[in-house]
């Protein structure tokens, strides 16, 4: 016999809760106890019903998902978590990066019968625990930084770049060798932005993300960056290489 499962929704959009509630009808083992549409109450009433699941959305004012999910985590209670989100690249990465399960809003209808497929399936407490240290890792240790765009702008996850380079007045992000961003930001302002340990400007045109440097060549005068097998070669003057090796000490 299928266990009923206890379940918490958690949205600021009352239409969204309303939406999946009226999707969870046709699943006799879901039984919703509580919604929550105030963000700062989410973690109260998840520990006051403790429920066996929580359809959590990650965009609400005051308190994101990612948040309320830490705190799950500090208060030692793990209910099985299922995200929702607009489509949201960053944070689809991320939830990905630590094996939880999602839904885009809306919500479809088959892919819900999946993630309740799926419900059963999920792995011990311990395992659920290191999800949601990698989750918190990966979304609030670092948090994205603010690009200026022509469209408005983009939130990007520093650990992302591998090197800037000045384009005039403006600054280009490179991800990978077919990824890259133009922001309408000069170079220096971008650097403002930067984590201070993870980045360094090798000349007046190109920052690099120490992360991904793997070798200075001093006679050639070049730095090496290697990510996901690609290298990126780049020409650094001496005075620079003695300042960066001060930098990384």
């Amino acid at each position: 016999m299928t266990k009923t499962l206890r379940t918490i929704l958690v949205d600021d959009e009352p239409g969204a809760i309303a939406n999946l509630e009226a999707l969870l009808r046709g699943y006799p083992s879901i039984a919703v106890i509580a919604s929550v549409t105030n963000a700062m109450q989410a973690v109260d009433a998840i520990l006051e019903n403790q429920p066996d699941v929580v359809f959590l959305d990650i965009q609400m004012p005051g308190r994101t998902g990612f948040e309320i999910a830490r705190d799950l985590l500090d208060s030692a209670f793990f209910p099985k978590i299922i995200f929702s989100t607009a489509f949201d690249k960053f944070a689809i990465g991320a939830i990905r990066h630590a094996a939880f399960d999602f839904l885009v809003k809306p919500v479809n209808p088959e892919e819900l019968k999946q993630a309740i497929d799926r419900l059963q399936q999920i792995p011990s407490k311990s395992i659920q625990t290191d999800q949601l240290a990698r989750l918190i890792e990966r979304t609030l240790s670092k948090p994205r930084i603010k690009i200026s765009n022509t469209g408005g702008f983009s939130l990007v996850d520093p650990a992302d770049i591998i090197y800037i380079q000045a384009d005039w007045n403006y600054s280009v992000l490179f991800f990978d060798k077919e990824k890259s961003e133009l922001a309408t930001m000069n170079i220096g302002l971008l650097e403002e932005s930067l984590p201070k340990n993870d980045f360094f400007r090798i000349s007046r045109s190109v920052i690099i993300n120490v992360t991904y440097l793997k070798k200075v060549n001093r006679k050639k005068r070049q730095a090496l960056l290697i990510k996901d097998g690609q290298e990126y070669t780049f020409q650094i003057p001496l005075l620079n290489i003695r300042k960066m090796e001060r930098f990384l000490e």
